[in-house]
């Protein structure tokens, strides 16, 4: 208890629940994608809305972990870098797609973008579900590498 209480104090605890939301609103679009690549009756101008804020939310959070955790692990950690690395282009591939989503949904009904929209989102879905998964365990590793001070130093620079 008494670790996980220093953990809540660090920031990797928000990043961690940021992660949970975020997976829980991509299987949200992911759930109406399905339903509408079945036919069923889904409101697509809500289903844009939906991609178009999760794309922002994404957005801002790769954002904070690029320009505040990552510099500052790969200055405490160097060994971390290449993980840095590969995370920041998965970053990269999410956004693209997801930015390629919001473009096509908002250039017409969404029905008639739907046989560029599936293959795309499936990319996306695959690619954050992956990336997700990657990034807890960095944030996991993170935890038990970090020393109080570090985490602490962490914490200021992700709440600026």
């Amino acid at each position: 208890m008494r670790y996980r209480q220093a953990m809540a104090d660090d920031g990797i605890d928000r990043l961690e629940h940021d992660h949970i939301a975020l997976s829980q609103r991509v299987l949200a679009v992911r759930s109406a994608v399905s339903r509408l690549q079945r036919g069923e009756d889904v409101d697509a101008a809500e289903t844009v809305a939906a991609l178009a804020l999760l794309a922002d939310d994404l957005f801002e959070h790769f954002a904070r972990e690029e320009e505040f955790l990552f510099p500052y692990i790969v200055a405490e950690l160097p060994d971390q870098e290449p993980q840095v690395a590969q995370m920041q282009a998965a970053h990269d591939r999410i956004c693209g797609a997801a930015s390629r989503i919001v473009a096509l949904a908002e250039r017409g009904p969404l029905a008639e973008q739907l046989a560029l929209v599936l293959p795309l989102f499936a990319r996306f879905d695959a690619e954050y579900m992956a990336h997700a998964q990657r990034e807890a365990e960095f944030l996991r590793e993170l935890a038990s590498r970090l020393t109080t001070e570090q985490r602490r130093a962490l914490a200021a620079l992700l709440t600026e």
